[in-house]
């Protein structure tokens, strides 16, 4: 175990590229590249000091929190970004990804007209028109069982984009939850019903669990969980990698990637045969608790232990930690990244996780976990004269799917399901999907192709079509919601003129495309139209959004100590679950073995996103493409007890294989990974942007039973030393 100390500047010290992490007020500029190591302070400035700036308030597109930012413009120009105090998510901070990801509309990779593949291997200028006509052309002769919408995680302008496919007569809208968070979307609605968030700044006790499966965080929880920790509080991290999360920790407790499931049941088993949990809360707002209780004693912190690795002593002493903090404690569950996708487990894991905290008593407590509330919008929301409702497709969505618990279709079978045509909406398959080879394949199958695109990425250069999307700073957007103690309506503002003057908005893109399918009745409003209804409904003013991105939602501010609104099927925490039973599972929470188990020379490869990165879109920007090289971001973590035994030295090349394929990686030696794993990013397969190392190239297409998540951290690789 690996105790810590804690400061911000440790913090930003810690954590790859300390200048993506300039915190409070910091910025990063958008005139040149940046220098490694470099940070900046409160104020400063990046343009002309002669030059008068503008501030424009709108929501960053680095990732899917959607944090409200400050953007400084000089003669039409971004010079600096800084979080939006006003912000739930950022309270006045902005993460490294948010501040160097502004100068993505200067990327000189951009798509700044609609492109026709011309046969040979190129493309050709065209007009909207023609472009747009031939895509609706082809979607009609395909008909709506055989044309899909593939959209990444951000889901911009998902409102369009998915009224479009439902007006067509298609259920085929893939979104790239199988890759990410389908675990955690499915789980929670049948266990709870109800979405918490962490409140952090009192808490007395923290366990953050598998942070490194994704490192992106909203930047006022960072600093809630600094001040925890300055206010005496206890933050254990439980990971198999000590990724930059480490410097908020007391102490770093490595565990064995796979097991987190059973350190979760050990922990629950030691507080109820101790009598340690809130028992008056769970017997208020449990159901089931009795045979919840029965199933889990045979999980004891001395079984955990042979699981996990971790002593039964640390388990034991974990869970009196959080027994003697309680309520003002939480196992963090984090949204995102590999702990919603990684294991044959992870949907055993996230119903255990949240059980364990309702165990706690903590829900709805300064320091715990808090379930904000925000407006419901039903049918009758807004006016159906001018939003003509859709109907639902007749057909079920193409692809195999229909999983146990989640019902729904992964991307991946969606890419394979035999599609006559597909548009392909921010996402990019082709390098950032698992099983490269695979992908790219079926991708190659659809025999037509359109891709939405700021950049011309891999996918975009196998397409029959590209049409050129503007970046987050050049459109706004539709009004949304921002979940906190006290919950705001959120508005991206357009920050400056479009640097690609042809590209258009994705809404608008969709309006047009439906002109061209004869399905222009659904789309008669206009984004202001729409965006005014939204606002009447939530009871905000659109003038004030457009002029500060938030606004507070009126009735919509938590009462500590309340108990939320469960919509599960019985109003109460699910601890025995008939919709687990109904899937064939059981209804109590139970151990479940990875899908893969490390022996004989094969190691357990895990990934999840950097602090820093997104799939591979932020790269986009030179900043953080160029932050990425200079610091070494695309090695192989590797244990120096694995490495030794291999020949593999610290900035060694390795040839790393699976059942799937094989890549070469440079080895980052450390101890700051479990034995019994190696660890490769997922962002750096692309050799245009200057990288080698391409983890989708040796994991499967493959599938968790019941969500149909992508189970990313279920391969096995072997590790050879390049020329040895």
């Amino acid at each position: 175990m690996v105790k810590t100390a804690v400061s911000r500047r440790g913090f930003l010290a810690a954590s790859a590229g300390a200048a993506m992490l300039a915190s409070a007020g910091g910025a990063i500029a958008t005139g040149g590249p940046l220098a490694s190591g470099q940070a900046f302070a409160a104020g400063g400035s990046w343009g002309s000091a002669d030059v008068e700036e503008d501030r424009i308030t709108t929501l960053c597109a680095g990732c899917g929190n959607f944090c409200g930012m400050a953007v400084y413009v000089q003669n039409g120009t971004i010079v600096r970004a800084q979080g939006l105090k006003e912000h739930p998510h950022t309270g006045g901070y902005l993460c490294g990804r948010g501040q160097g990801y502004v100068k993505v509309p200067y990327a000189e990779n951009r798509v700044r007209t609609p492109l026709k593949a011309d046969g040979s291997g190129g493309f050709q200028e065209v007009s909207w028109d023609e472009a747009l006509s031939d895509i609706a052309q082809h979607m009609q002769e395909a008909g709506p069982q055989s044309t899909g919408w593939f959209q990444d995680g951000r889901g911009t302008d998902s409102y369009y984009t998915k009224r479009l496919m439902s007006a067509f007569g298609s259920a085929n809208y893939y979104d790239e939850s199988a890759l990410a968070d389908i675990d955690i979307s499915t789980v929670i609605p049948t266990v709870m019903g109800a979405y918490p968030a962490p409140s952090a700044g009192k808490s007395k006790c923290i366990v953050l669990l598998d942070k490194s499966s994704y490192e992106g965080v909203r930047p006022h929880e960072i600093e809630e969980i600094i001040k925890a920790r300055e206010n005496g509080g206890t933050v254990y991290v439980v990971d198999p990698r000590l990724c930059s999360f480490g410097a908020l920790a007391s102490e770093w407790v490595p565990i064995k990637p796979g097991t987190e499931l059973a350190f979760l049941l050990g922990v629950s088993c030691f507080l109820v045969e101790n009598g340690l949990h809130d028992q008056a809360f769970v017997e208020a707002n449990g159901n089931g608790f009795d045979d919840y209780a029965r199933a889990i004693a045979q999980y004891t912190p001395a079984w955990a232990s042979e699981k996990t690795g971790i002593a039964a002593e640390k388990i034991e002493e974990i869970a009196r930690a959080l027994a003697e903090a309680a309520p003002h404690c939480y196992v963090d569950l984090q949204w995102a990244g590999t702990l919603g996708s990684g294991y044959a487990n992870s949907a055993e894991q996230i119903r255990t996780l949240l059980l364990l905290n309702a165990l706690l008593g903590n829900f709805n407590q300064e320091g715990g976990l808090i379930f904000p509330t925000s407006p419901w919008l039903g049918d009758d929301a807004l006016d159906q004269t001018m939003f003509i409702p859709t109907g639902q497709p007749s057909a079920p969505a193409a692809g195999e799917g229909d999983f146990a618990l989640s019902r729904s279709t992964s991307c991946q079978a969606g890419l394979r399901a035999g599609l006559q045509a597909a548009v392909f909406c921010e996402c990019d398959p082709v390098s950032d999907w698992p099983d490269a080879a695979g992908t790219a394949e079926a991708f190659d199958a659809i025999p037509f192709k359109a891709v939405i695109a700021t950049e011309l990425t891999p996918a975009a250069k196998r397409a029959d079509y590209v049409l050129p999307a503007l970046t987050f700073l050049e459109r706004p957007g539709i009004v949304g919601t921002a979940t906190s103690v006290t919950s705001m309506a959120t508005l991206r503002n357009q920050v400056i003129e479009p640097v690609a003057p042809d590209a258009k908005a994705i809404y608008e893109i969709v309006t047009d495309l439906a002109g061209h399918l004869g399905l222009s009745e659904y789309f008669a409003f206009t984004l202001d139209d729409y965006n005014e209804a939204l606002c009447a409904a939530y009871g905000v003013s659109y003038d004030e959004l457009r002029r500060a991105s938030v606004a507070e939602l009126p009735g919509c501010t938590l009462q500590y100590g309340s108990m939320p609104f469960m919509m599960s099927a019985s109003g109460k925490v699910e601890f025995s679950c008939d919709a687990f039973a109904a899937a064939e599972r059981s209804a109590t929470p139970e151990w479940v073995e990875p899908a893969v188990q490390p022996s004989d020379g094969k190691l357990r490869l895990i990934t999840g996103d950097q602090f820093t990165q997104v799939r591979t879109y932020t790269l986009a920007a030179e900043g953080l493409r160029k932050d990425a090289v200079d610091n070494g971001l695309d090695r192989l973590w590797v244990n120096p007890q694995t490495a030794e035994p291999l020949g593999i030295a610290d900035g060694d090349r390795v040839k790393v294989t699976s059942g799937t394929g094989e890549t070469v990686a440079t080895a980052r030696v450390t101890g700051q990974i479990h034995p019994d794993a190696v660890y490769l990013p997922p962002h750096y397969g692309r050799e245009d942007q200057g990288f080698s190392a391409r983890l989708q190239s040796l994991i499967p297409c493959q599938y968790e039973p019941g969500t149909g998540a992508a189970m990313l951290n279920e391969t096995l690789v072997t590790l050879q030393k390049e020329g040895a």
